[in-house]
């Protein structure tokens, strides 16, 4: 567990990565994440964002901007190429979550400790990322980690790009 000290770094430099993936500028999220990283290697917001911005360097179409604040914060679907983001096809992928409110599109990408789809709010109407949560391996130390950025997200209140 990092000092008090580092611990308040480390959530400066989440703030500058959030920022930077709202611009989409994923080269400064690769580089905050990685400063990050190596005071927290298990830190999960930062291995989300570096997750994020590894999958839109694998994507080969340009990133787009964001044009109103309603524009969720995940890649937009025309910037990714059908090679990198498969469709949802496989029996095994889901179509839905929450009884239905979020209609899955697309498969965005995985890493170490979530899946994230693409996915539609039937109730907003409006498309957001959707990211899940693997449980396999799950100890209580994992169990405790989801808790802390559960509570951590449910502290930014009702943003608009939040789910």
């Amino acid at each position: 567990m990092p000092s008090e000290r580092v611990q308040r770094r480390i959530d400066r430099l989440l703030d500058q990565a959030e920022e930077a993936a709202d611009q989409y500028d994923w080269q400064l999220v690769l580089q905050l994440t990685a400063g990050i990283l190596d005071a927290d290697p298990d830190n999960e917001d930062a291995l989300t964002f570096q997750g994020m911005a590894e999958a839109s360097a694998r994507a080969s179409g340009p990133i787009a901007e964001s044009t109103s604040p309603d524009t969720p914060a995940v890649i937009a679907p025309r910037a990714l190429e059908p090679s990198s983001v498969g469709a949802i096809d496989s029996g095994d992928a889901p179509t839905s979550f929450a009884s239905g409110r979020y209609t899955v599109s697309k498969f965005l990408g995985e890493g170490g400790k979530k899946r994230v789809y693409l996915a539609h709010d039937t109730l907003l109407d409006r498309d957001v990322a959707f990211a899940l949560i693997k449980t396999e391996g799950f100890d209580q130390t994992s169990k405790e980690r989801i808790t802390r950025e559960a509570q951590a997200m449910g502290r930014l209140g009702t943003h608009p790009n939040i789910v």
